[in-house]
Formats: C-alpha cells, structure tokens, sequence
C-alpha cells in the first residue's frame, strides 16, 4: 500500500468555522487572481481584526515532521489548488492501493463541479474514490469542520490528532495553498513551510 500524505495550508489558520465565513470572500478556485486580490484588500479593510490571524501550535508540528522526511524516499509536490493532486494520483498505478492522509480544514469529499471540469479542491477525493474504491482513508480536521456531506457524515476515519501522521508512512506528500481561503498576509508561512519542506516538483 502507497502513503500519500495530502496538506491543505488552510488547515493550520487560526480562524474557527465562524470567522471564515465573516472574513473570507465567498466563491472558490474559480475566482481569477486578480479578481481574488481585490476582494481580499476588500475584507482587510472591512474587518481590520483579519491581519491579526496567524497559524495554530500544529503548523510547527508539521514542520519538524516534514523536516524529519528529509532523506527519505518520498516524493513532494506543491500547488495552488489541492484539485492537482488528483494529477499526482493518476500517475500511480491503479493496481496499488492507496492510503491518504488528508490534513484539511475540509473533508473535500463534496459533490459539486461546474462546467467540465468534474474535479476540484471540494470533491477531489470523491473523485479518486470513485476511480479507486479500495483507496483507504484518514482525514485529519479541525475540531469545527464542517463532518457532513449530501450523504451524511464523512463516511472515512476522521480525527483532530494531527500528531497521528507518526503512525503513517508515506510515499508522496503534496501541499496546497488555497489562496481562496488563505488571508495573503499569511503568505509567507505558506513559503516558509515549503522551504523548510524537502519540496520536490510543482502540480
């Protein structure tokens, strides 16, 4: 079985359920960079408290764990949007079985899509169970994400033991930004966590 260890830096904000929805602009991917970039000056000046944010006690955790992988033989991918990953994913045999550890402030187990394009950072893991029903699973969330689907509650192990990554072995690790849910002050612990990261190649 092939480890594939997923990270979502939206996890590691420190902002509860609540406060997302009041600070953050509402859409998704879909919106153009710089569309994206005007609507979060909006929300600075709207809500002044926004710059204060920073990053939980877990975010150097993660570090120290991804400085530890440092020699082994694990690949590593960045992105912009954690739909990419599913792009990492294809390139692996459908005949391994696969273990994700998603670390997400979502359980992107989601329905939607518009348009074509069937995959994006809600239902990305959808879409790979769909292709690969065997895959085993492990979310590691935050105490107030959000557990439900339109079937339910997430139907995989969840937990807020982000320490339980140590009971795992992985062969790919992929980290994503989520500049749609990432206040750009924090920026530069989204950069610093990559450059303390063995990074490897771009998704």
């Amino acid at each position: 079985m092939l480890g594939v260890l997923s990270i979502d830096f939206d996890y590691f904000i420190d902002a509860s359920s609540e406060e997302r929805d009041l600070y953050f602009p509402e859409g998704g991917e879909q919106i153009p960079k710089e569309k994206l970039k005007s609507l979060w000056e909006e929300r600075y000046a709207q809500y002044p408290e926004l710059k204060e944010l920073g990053v939980i006690e877990e975010y150097y955790f993660l570090k120290t764990f991804l400085l530890s992988l440092i020699g082994s033989k694990v690949y590593f991918y960045k992105a912009d949007s954690h739909k990419n990953i599913k792009k990492i994913i294809d390139m692996i045999p459908r005949s391994l079985q696969l273990k994700i550890v998603n670390i997400d402030f979502h359980h992107d187990y989601y329905h939607y899509y518009s348009g074509a394009e069937k995959c994006n950072c809600g239902n990305w893991l959808r879409r790979v169970l769909e292709e690969r029903p065997d895959t085993k699973v492990k979310w590691i969330r935050r105490p107030d994400s959000q557990l439900y689907s339109l079937e339910g509650i997430f139907p995989f192990e969840h937990t807020t033991d982000i320490k339980s990554v140590l009971d795992e072995s992985f062969d790919y690790v992929f980290i994503c930004q989520s500049p749609e849910w990432c206040p750009p002050h924090l920026n530069k612990k989204f950069e610093e966590l990559i450059w303390s990261s063995p990074m490897g190649k771009t998704a």
